[in-house]
């Protein structure tokens, strides 16, 4: 089993970040105002973007064979990076009053 490397601290930081998501849809849900707009489903991309992060960091550990495991690793690294970007672009559009 490999543990080295950035697998386990991408593993913890993507499954923060889906339960983040998760809380972000239940609460545009819970409020009522789904329908009026796009959060939730950019939330729902989140939320389908760190779960393939986590399923590609916790292969980089499981897996054995070095090259196949950098390959994961690389893998859930970008995937990883995509979702902090979609945060980032959510937060800013909320923050400008572009999307409500």
């Amino acid at each position: 089993m490999n543990n080295s490397g950035k697998s386990p601290h991408i593993l913890n930081a993507s499954s923060s970040l889906l339960g983040f998501s998760f809380v972000v849809l239940t609460g545009i849900n819970s409020i009522g105002v789904a329908d009026k707009t796009n959060i939730d489903e950019i939330a729902g991309i989140a939320i389908a973007i760190f779960t393939f992060s986590c399923i590609f960091s916790f292969l980089s550990i499981r897996e054995d064979r070095e090259r196949k495991s950098k390959f994961y690793e690389s893998v859930a690294d970008y995937i990883f990076l995509g979702g902090l970007l979609l945060l980032f672009v959510l937060s800013a559009l909320v923050e400008l009053k572009i999307i409500y």
